[in-house]
């Protein structure tokens, strides 16, 4: 006797990133942890603003300090430290802006 089988691609998916939403968040957790370990103190905001959000199934790794941006990715003048970049590229294959 055999089976027929009709995998729908978008309900696999779906199912997947449901499935998979509490091992991203602990891997985010990780991530955001080892990001504040890294992160150079001057006034605490760079460091203090790594945060992990959701939307939905979705799982961010974030900084809320507005100059976050120039200091993950450096300026003309400003070298980058790229301590969230660097702590997501250990946990998997990043795709996302690199530094200067």
């Amino acid at each position: 006797m055999a089976a027929r089988i009709t995998p729908y691609p978008a309900q696999l998916r779906g199912e997947a990133f449901a499935e998979s939403f509490d091992d991203r968040l602990d891997i985010a957790m990780e991530i955001a942890q080892e990001a504040r370990a890294d992160a150079p103190v001057l006034t605490g905001d760079y460091r203090d603003g790594i945060t992990v959000d959701t939307d939905g199934e979705r799982v961010f790794v974030l900084d809320e300090d507005e100059d976050a941006i120039f200091k993950e990715y450096g300026t003309i003048d400003t070298p980058p430290h790229a301590v969230v970049t660097n702590a997501a590229s250990r946990h998997g294959e990043y795709s996302g802006w690199r530094p200067r």
